[in-house]
C-alpha cells in the first residue's frame, strides 16, 4: 500500500568538463561562484554584468554545489495516496470495519488473525492482486475485495455483524460480497455439485447439537458459510461438529481467495438445509446436510 517516495541523484553540467572534474571533488572555486552570481542579479536586461556573491552566499552555494557534484540525492515529497483505495462508499466501509478489528485485536493473543494489516496496506494489496488476476475481470473492484478479504479474518466481524449485531459500515461490504458470488454462481464452473464440508469451532453439548440439527427439520445460517471440498481442511477449524453438505448454491471462490489451498465454497446467508442425518462418531459429531429450494416455515 505504501507508495515509496522516488528520488534521485541531480548533477550539474558545465560547458567545461575539464573545470568540472577538478572541482568535483573540492567544491567550487571562488571565482567561479561569483561568476555564477550573474544568474542571481536583478538587472535581468543585462547579460555582461551581476552582482557580486556576499561570503555567507559563497558559502551556501559551494555546500550546494558539492553535495550535488557528489551525486547527493535530492528527497521528493512522498506521493499521496491512491484514490482507488477509498473511491466508493464500500471502500470507505471496509477501511472503517479493518479500523475496528484492529482495535479488537489489540486485546487478543498476537497470533489470532494475523493477517489483518492497516487499511491502505491491505485494500492497496487486494486490489494488486485483482490487476494480476487472470479472471477478476468479471468483478468490480468491490466484489473482488468483499470476496478475497473474506477469506482472510476480516470474515469474522462481517458474520458477525450477520448474526449477532448488526452495524450500518458493514452492509456495502456484504452486499458487494453478495454481488460477486452471484456472478460466480452463473458461470457452471464455480458451481460445486459435490458434498462439502464445514467444521464448526463452536463448542456444544449434545444436547445443543440434536436440538439445532434434528433430522428431518431445516437448518439455516444466518452468516456466509464456509466449506471446502477436502475435509482434512475442515477438520482444522472443528471442536465438536462437522456439517458435510451438499449445495446447488455454494460458489468455489478459491481461486480469489488469500488461503487458495482451503478449495473454499461460500454458500450464501439464510440458505435452506434439510437434516438428512445425525450421528456420533469418536466423539465427534457429524451432520449430513441437503439443500432444500423452498424455505418451509416450521
Amino acid at each position: 500500500m505504501n507508495i515509496s517516495p522516488v528520488s534521485g541523484a541531480h548533477g550539474i553540467s558545465y560547458p567545461s568538463a575539464q573545470s568540472t572534474a577538478s572541482t568535483a571533488s573540492k567544491g567550487p572555486s571562488g571565482s567561479f561562484l561569483k561568476q555564477l552570481g550573474g544568474c542571481f542579479s536583478p538587472c535581468l536586461g543585462s547579460s555582461s554584468s551581476g552582482a557580486t556573491l556576499s561570503p555567507a552566499h559563497e558559502q551556501v552555494l559551494s555546500h550546494t554545489y558539492s553535495s550535488n557534484i557528489k551525486g547527493k540525492s535530492c528527497t521528493t515529497p512522498p506521493k499521496g495516496t491512491s484514490p482507488r483505495l477509498s473511491d466508493t462508499p464500500m471502500k470507505q466501509a471496509l477501511s472503517s470495519i479493518i479500523v475496528q478489528e484492529l482495535k479488537w485485536l489489540k486485546s487478543q493473543p498476537k497470533s489470532l488473525f494475523s493477517d489483518v494489516e492497516p487499511p491502505s496496506s491491505m485494500i492497496k494489496k487486494a486490489l494488486d492482486e485483482k490487476d494480476g488476476h487472470p479472471f477478476a475481470e468479471r468483478f468490480s473492484d468491490d466484489e473482488f475485495l468483499a470476496i478475497h478479504l473474506y477469506t482472510s479474518s476480516l470474515y469474522r466481524p462481517i458474520n458477525h455483524h450477520l448474526r449477532c449485531a448488526p452495524k450500518n459500515d458493514v452492509v456495502p461490504v456484504i452486499d458487494a460480497l453478495k454481488s460477486g458470488l452471484a456472478k460466480l454462481a452463473q458461470d457452471p464452473d464455480y458451481r460445486v455439485p459435490g458434498q462439502l464440508h464445514r467444521g464448526i469451532k463452536e463448542k456444544m453439548t449434545d444436547s445443543e447439537v440434536m436440538s439445532r440439527f434434528k433430522p428431518g427439520k431445516t437448518y439455516r445460517d444466518d452468516a456466509f458459510m464456509s466449506t471446502s471440498t477436502h475435509m482434512q481442511v475442515a477438520e482444522e477449524f472443528t471442536s465438536d461438529v462437522t456439517l458435510h453438505l451438499r449445495s446447488s448454491s455454494a460458489v468455489n471462490i478459491g481461486p480469489f481467495s488469500k488461503n487458495p489451498y482451503e478449495d473454499e465454497a461460500l454458500i450464501p446467508p439464510l440458505t435452506p438445509f434439510e437434516v438428512t442425518s445425525l450421528r456420533k462418531q469418536l466423539d465427534k459429531w457429524h451432520v449430513d446436510l441437503n439443500e432444500i429450494a423452498d424455505n418451509p416455515d416450521e
